[in-house]
């Protein structure tokens, strides 16, 4: 490797928005975040991001739900 060109390689201490904070290398010397494993439902089984994506469907069926696409319901 070429000496002087590699950035110091450091402790940092990450941050997460839940309050929880953990130390680990990086090249920075603090790193904040907004999901960790402390609050992030793969880990911890809580479902509290199906919460957003069941008001991603709500608007889309609001933008979409009456639309006629040129289908008679009682026609096969």
């Amino acid at each position: 490797m070429k000496k002087d060109i590699h950035p110091k390689y450091q402790t940092c201490r990450v941050t997460c928005a839940c309050g929880n904070t953990f130390e680990t290398r990086s090249t920075k010397p603090e790193i904040r975040v907004s999901v960790c494993s402390n609050c992030h439902p793969f880990y911890t089984g809580k479902r509290g991001i199906l919460v957003t994506e069941a008001g991603q469907l709500e608007k889309f069926r609001r933008r979409y739900g009456d639309t006629d696409y040129g289908y008679a319901n009682d026609e096969k």
